[in-house]
């Protein structure tokens, strides 16, 4: 086993952990999102992995760009906005807004990554 670096993930068994958790995380968000495609509930999972993968995009901007892929963020996007168009009636009035703008400022930060 080859050390590195004194970073976390500065040995050879350690230094692809972060490569794991962006592909756990688009998974994650692969599975809700089309979940979120037909649910006419007005609650969600979604924005939940989104604030996570750009928690690690943050930690990881290099990782982030190699695993996120635009067109993806985008159809992302497109069944939040969908979802929300169907079920926001269904939210309280005074959370409905702000689910609404949290979601609008999480995917404008995730479009800064990815290729």
């Amino acid at each position: 086993m080859k050390i590195f670096s004194t970073a976390p993930d500065g040995n050879e068994m350690a230094d692809m952990a972060n490569a794991r958790y962006f592909n756990l995380a688009i998974k994650q968000i692969e599975e809700n999102a089309e979940w979120l495609k037909t649910a006419n509930k007005p609650t969600q999972a979604l924005l939940a992995h989104i604030e996570i993968l750009n928690m690690l995009a943050k930690r990881f901007p290099i990782d982030a760009n190699l695993s996120i892929k635009k067109d993806k963020v985008q159809e992302w996007k497109k069944t939040f906005n969908d979802w929300f168009e169907r079920c926001g009636n269904k939210i309280p009035a005074k959370f409905r807004d702000g689910i609404k703008a949290n979601g609008d400022e999480l995917f404008k930060e995730l479009e800064q990554y990815g290729h």
